[in-house]
């Protein structure tokens, strides 16, 4: 098992609780987007259709980083752990 400096593990943690907040944006964009639909607003809708698909792939990103450290500690990676 490689060994990991504090510092990076506990960068990785601060990764772990933003990727949280990614996934709530996302879901709060989409229904905002939903929302403006019903009203008939779609380019608000549009708007907020891909202010969701950005975080979505905000979070995509982090998810790739926390597995980077897990890999360079040698540890279970992240997003496969429970499948």
């Amino acid at each position: 098992m490689a060994k990991c400096a504090d510092n990076l593990l506990a960068l990785q943690n601060a990764l772990k609780q933003e990727l949280r907040g990614e996934a709530e944006g996302s879901s709060r964009y989409r229904e905002i987007a939903t929302k403006f639909t019903a009203l008939g607003e779609t380019d608000y809708s549009n708007i907020f259709t891909l202010l969701a698909q950005a975080e979505h792939m905000h979070k995509m990103v982090i998810e790739g980083l926390v597995d980077a450290i897990d890999l360079r500690c040698g540890q279970e990676v992240s997003s496969q752990k429970g499948k």
